[in-house]
């Protein structure tokens, strides 16, 4: 019986290797002979024709006086504007909250609703930069419908505190906070003035 040698399998193993870091090796330096310009002409005299058409390229022109350019100037004009421009009003970040009953209304009593509800608002000179509005109800579909109904009148119901805002539909569930369904919240976020 014979006995295999242990070191065959790595042996083999290490001359493979040396076989493909050789050939790579061959290739890098291929690529760098020809990117260094060392391919060679075909041809006879194709080294001096190399070389006549380097000096050509090199050889220097008749005297020329050059002319210089002048170097261009960038020019700002600031304009301040004749009426100084308010800067951007901010927004309160605590929101009023209100509370309008809508269930069995038509769109004039809404419109009542909510314009007692943000009475003090107007007398103020208050103005929403946006309003969430949430319509509960057991289902997303007639939650969302009954928020966008109230915030459809909005703008005829105080169109002082709330023409120009941003208005956005949302849905809450009847639940322990809110257990009637068809009462809308509105979440008014307020300019600050």
């Amino acid at each position: 019986m014979r006995r295999a040698r242990r070191g065959a399998p790595r042996e083999a193993a290490a001359v493979g290797l040396a076989g493909w870091v050789f050939a790579d090796a061959l290739l890098a330096l291929t690529i760098i002979g020809l990117a260094a310009g060392g391919a060679v002409s075909a041809g006879a005299g194709g080294e001096d024709a190399h070389r006549k058409a380097v000096a050509a390229t090199v050889a220097p022109t008749p005297a020329q006086t050059p002319t210089p350019t002048p170097t261009p100037v960038p020019t700002v004009t600031i304009t301040a504007p004749s009426v100084p421009v308010p800067a951007p009003d901010g927004v309160a970040q605590a929101p009023v909250l209100l509370q309008v009953p809508v269930d069995g209304a038509d769109d004039e009593a809404v419109r009542r609703a909510v314009a007692a509800a943000v009475g003090d608002l107007a007398a103020q000179g208050r103005r929403a930069a946006f309003v969430l509005t949430f319509g509960t109800a057991s289902d997303p579909g007639a939650g969302t419908a009954l928020a966008r109904r109230v915030n459809a009148q909005l703008d005829a119901a105080s169109p002082g505190v709330f023409e120009g805002s941003a208005k956005r539909d949302f849905w809450r569930a009847v639940n322990a906070t809110s257990p009637r369904s068809g009462v809308v919240q509105l979440e008014v976020y307020l300019r600050q003035q």
